[in-house]
């Protein structure tokens, strides 16, 4: 029995988080199908818990399909490991997009900021709709943008359902919110919170909670006075600064009810004016921040494949040597002209005769039934038959006759 080939391949890591592996991979088909993939695999296999939470995760990813969300899939087995198989986004996390911003030494651009966020508002409101979850890690690292400008949120291996008490802090201290600190609960204000720190971050270029140890960030999320978008940054609008300001508020009955709510105020920002950011947008800020990134996919990321289509039919194929039985397709070539044989054409039946507005008799014409042929010419006219002369004579005769018995009368009118 052949042995199958795998069907995915690992290339090289990515990266690594508190869950698990991350790796560039492929799928790989029949006939040369190759499609780049991540695959996340789980980090502490040997622990039931771990195993157990990584399910739930795969579990999670499963009901999610959104153009804001990586999406999942498959959950399988790669190299004895279980492992989740997510799409591969080609593009820049937001940590990349401030770095180059930082190295171009200018702000990122207040507009495309707050699209960003608004993207990643309708991914949340998505994902608490659909299944009641909170991310409860939204970061810089977390949030994606492709190449042609589609902003994706991702990583759901901390994500749990709404209200929930954890024994404990998960996530990145500088992005939590106050009452996941406090009192280890969640719900889909919290998500709001890391997402305002986010934006925070996107408008003034600087982390807002930093410190050198974890203490201190998260003393700083309970208590330290946030500034103020405009006092770091003045041509932020004040409209934006409202939205920053009430994302980060620490008391979630303050915040946004929603994370519909909050892209609402941000889109309302973006195109009040008629007119505003889209996906197109920044895809060309992307392309002048990243100009290194090539446009065109070279044949090495997607190689050429054997033909598998069957092909066309010439006439020189019939002059051409048979091939090799080893190369032999066994397909028989179509011929390029099909020629209809009948063997006998029905007899097509009259149709009566007739008659013309002048009163002539007009024979009318045969049908056939599959194409029309013209008919038969009509034969060369012959003389006419001595019956048929004296026939003819005599009408004649009498049609004298009668005209010379008929007589005027001095009126004019004819009389016998």
């Amino acid at each position: 029995m052949i042995a199958e080939k795998p069907k995915y391949r690992v290339l090289h890591e990515l990266g690594a988080g508190g869950m698990g592996l991350v790796w560039h991979g492929q799928l790989v088909g029949q006939a040369g199908f190759q499609r780049p993939i991540v695959i996340k695999q789980l980090k502490h296999a040997d622990d039931p818990g771990h195993i157990q939470l990584f399910v739930e995760e795969a579990r999670r990813y499963a009901l999610l399909d959104h153009e804001n969300i990586g999406r999942i899939f498959d959950f399988d087995r790669v190299g004895g490991e279980l492992c989740i198989i997510l799409e591969y986004i080609d593009g820049w996390t937001l940590v990349e997009y401030l770095d180059r911003h930082k190295e171009k030494e200018r702000a990122p651009d207040v507009d495309l900021a707050v699209f960003i966020a608004s993207r990643v508002c309708r991914a949340l409101q998505y994902v608490f709709e659909r299944a009641r979850i909170v991310h409860r890690d939204i970061s810089p690292s977390n949030i994606m943008m492709t190449r042609e400008g589609t902003v994706k949120l991702i990583d759901f291996g901390i994500a749990t359902r709404s209200g929930t008490r954890e024994g404990g802090l998960t996530g990145k201290p500088a992005y939590m919110a106050p009452e996941m600190v406090s009192d280890q609960r969640t719900d889909n204000r919290s998500d709001l919170f890391s997402l305002g720190a986010v934006l925070h971050e996107l408008l003034t270029g600087d982390r807002l909670f930093r410190a050198k140890t974890t203490g201190e960030v998260l003393e700083k999320v309970l208590a330290e006075p946030i500034p103020p978008v405009r006092r770091l940054r003045p041509d932020v609008p004040e409209a934006v600064e409202a939205i920053v300001r009430r994302a980060l508020h620490r008391d979630p009955e303050q915040r946004f009810g929603s994370a519909a709510e909050m892209g609402e105020a941000c889109e309302h920002h973006l195109y009040d004016k008629g007119y505003g950011p889209t996906n197109l947008t920044l895809k060309r800020s992307l392309a002048g921040l990243f100009p290194e990134a090539r446009e065109a996919v070279s044949e090495a990321a997607f190689p050429l494949v054997e033909q598998t289509l069957l092909p066309v039919f010439d006439r020189s194929r019939a002059t051409r040597p048979p091939r090799p039985p080893g190369e032999d397709t066994g397909v028989t070539p179509v011929a390029p002209v099909y020629t209809r044989v009948v063997a006998s054409r029905p007899r097509a039946r009259e149709r009566p005769a007739a008659t013309s507005p002048v009163g002539t008799t007009v024979r009318a014409a045969r049908t056939l039934p599959v194409a029309t042929v013209p008919l038969p010419k009509d034969p060369p006219p012959t003389e006419p038959a001595p019956a048929k002369t004296a026939t003819l004579g005599a009408r004649r005769k009498v049609r004298v006759a009668a005209r010379r018995g008929t007589r005027r009368s001095p009126s004019g009118s004819r009389r016998r």
